[in-house]
């Protein structure tokens, strides 16, 4: 049995299957480890990280801050650690430091945190759902996202490469690096969705909707382009890839190096922006328009679906007990 200990607001995409669970006796609304769900037995502790991982334009490890503090928490227990955004090359640290004492990084799914995505009924998605296969395309691409918003991502801390300057204080790591000595924060600064729109206003071609819009509005508008594209923030995945597969539209990827527990590559686009042939492989992916969508749906349903994240989690769990 285990005590489970998350926010719920954080899981609510799979809550409901695991408080119906007989493996997880007690499910407290409550965050001891930020952005962390934590589930803890005698014999195995497992943690879901819900954080975004790394943009990849920013080509540096993603920091340990949250790992540290899951080993702290698990004592040398094994423990399990599902990692919703996790990339075989930007997540290598965590999943070494994890190996190395006792514990297995395990490729996991994201999933949206909008309350607005929770909040369309069924038949709303069903009436979005019919206007993309019916709706006059409009535009060639849709960038729904706010350009004026700025994405930072923080330095290393002076006292480890392996951490941020925010992850000392955040996870209680004093015990183990010391107090942060650094004096003034640092930041990345994160340009790729303007680069990604740069890119796309240069083609003539092309009949482009960009900008923010309220959630009702963005959803209708996107049924009239012909593909929605996914702008990176902190990390790859967006919310906007969940939002446009539960209704079998077009949503394109910039290439990139992560992935989930139910592999997308195959059923997700991805678009090379820093190729010369970046056009071509973005008017192929429209030529091939109809096949996506119906492989987006299908992911959707079938691997991205409550029912599908749960199972995998489960079926995880108990290959580990």
């Amino acid at each position: 049995m285990f005590r489970s200990m998350y926010s719920f607001d954080r899981i609510r995409y799979i809550h409901d299957k695991i408080k119906d669970e007989k493996l997880f006796s007690s499910v407290q609304d409550t965050e001891i480890i930020p952005k962390t769900a934590c589930f803890f037995s005698d014999k195995l502790d497992v943690y879901i990280d819900t954080s975004d991982g790394v943009n990849d334009d920013l080509e540096i490890q993603e920091y340990c801050g949250r790992m540290l503090a899951c080993i702290r928490m698990s004592q040398g227990k094994k423990f399990v650690y599902f990692k919703c955004a996790s990339s075989p090359k930007w997540s290598r640290n965590i999943s070494e430091l994890a190996k190395n004492n006792n514990g297995e990084v395990i490729p996991f799914f994201k999933w949206s945190f909008n309350k607005d995505f929770y909040d369309t009924k069924g038949s709303e998605r069903k009436e979005l759902t019919e206007k993309v296969k019916k709706s006059k395309i409009k535009y060639d691409a849709g960038l729904f996202a706010d350009f004026s918003k700025v994405y930072k991502y923080p330095h290393p801390s002076s006292n480890s490469e392996y951490v941020s300057c925010e992850d000392i204080s955040k996870f209680k790591l004093e015990h183990i690096l010391g107090k942060e000595t650094s004096t003034k924060l640092g930041f990345y600064s994160i340009d790729s969705r303007s680069n990604i729109l740069s890119k796309l206003q240069s083609d003539e071609k092309l009949n482009i909707f960009y900008g923010s819009l309220n959630y009702k509005d963005y959803m209708q508008t996107s049924t009239e382009c012909a593909s929605v594209v996914n702008p990176p923030g902190i990390g790859e995945y967006t919310s906007r890839m969940m939002d446009q597969a539960s209704i079998g539209n077009l949503i394109i990827l910039r290439k990139n190096s992560y992935d989930q527990g139910n592999s997308w590559k195959d059923y997700f686009p991805e678009v090379d922006f820093n190729s010369a042939e970046w056009r071509q492989e973005y008017q192929s992916v429209l030529d091939d328009r109809i096949l996506w969508q119906e492989k987006i749906k299908y992911y959707y349903d079938e691997l991205w679906s409550p029912k599908a994240v749960y199972d995998f989690f489960f079926e995880k769990i108990k290959n580990n007990l």
